[in-house]
């Protein structure tokens, strides 16, 4: 418990000091390390990463998408993802002795989910108009995310009882479930009218939360949270390890701690196109 509290206050103090730059490229770069991270944990997981070639085309692919603009995606994209399905072919031509299909396919999937959910966190910075606006999406994201867990973790610990989905997580509960989405829609409320009262009281900016639309958005971006966690479970399970890696002691690895985000930055992305929170 001590670790993960250390590892915990450690990894908000980097996430800060990140969101300091968030006009930068600083920003694009640690969006393409955790694309990177990501990757590594995974193929290493799906057994992918005994191909470098492979890999490193994979890797090539996703830490590029966050470097792009709105305008080259819709320029470039198409092209570049035609080329990267390409590149795959002829790697599996080409070591079609020591290389199956399925690990080709497993490759590309995971490639194109985490680069694309991860660069939302991009776009969500893109769509923007003011950078108070954009670090309030960006901290809504991880804040759906990592406080349905912790709610979940906390309640889990003190009431669970019936499990949720033993044969995916066995120390997921319901209780623990419930709790997590209720802690989440709380805490969120909360620091989303602190961050508005120093916007407007410290900082003289005008952001005003339509708080209707929050109060629908958290609840059910919080059971897409929990599904993110167990979608990354159930492919631990399957694979037979416990994390994807030992980078956060007391956490896992990158993909255990992002899980969650990698299913949540797309949701609030599509939904403040449609319904915009501030």
């Amino acid at each position: 418990m001590k670790q993960r509290i250390i590892t915990a206050v450690v990894g908000l103090a980097i996430f800060f000091a990140v969101l300091t730059w968030y006009h930068t490229v600083i920003i694009n770069i640690s969006v393409a390390a955790i694309i990177f991270l990501a990757l590594y944990e995974i193929f290493h997981v799906i057994g992918v990463w005994e191909n470098k070639l492979l890999s490193a085309t994979c890797m090539l692919f996703g830490c590029l998408l966050p470097f792009l603009s709105a305008q080259q995606r819709t320029q470039w994209l198409p092209y570049c993802g035609a080329i990267f399905a390409v590149a795959l072919f002829g790697i599996l031509l080409f070591y079609h002795k020591t290389l199956n299909y399925s690990k080709v396919a497993s490759a590309f999937a995971a490639t194109f989910v985490i680069s694309y959910t991860t660069s939302t966190l991009i776009w969500l910075r893109e769509i923007s108009e003011t950078a108070a606006e954009g670090i309030y999406y960006t901290l809504l994201v991880f804040g759906l995310a990592w406080l349905t867990d912790t709610g979940a973790y906390l309640f889990g610990v003190t009431m669970g009882k019936h499990k949720m989905a033993p044969e995916i997580s066995p120390k997921k509960t319901v209780e623990g479930a419930v709790g997590g989405v209720v802690f989440c829609i709380a805490t969120v409320f909360l620091l989303s009218c602190l961050y508005q009262w120093i916007c407007t009281d410290i900082w003289d900016i005008h952001l005003e939360t339509n708080y209707l639309l929050l109060l629908f958005l958290t609840p059910v971006a919080s059971l897409v949270s929990m599904l993110g966690d167990l979608s990354a479970s159930l492919v631990k399970r399957q694979c037979g390890v416990k994390d994807y890696g030992s980078l956060m002691p007391g956490h896992g690895g990158i993909v255990d701690r992002f899980d969650s985000v990698f299913f949540v930055a797309p949701l609030l992305f599509l939904f403040i196109r449609l319904f915009p929170i501030v």
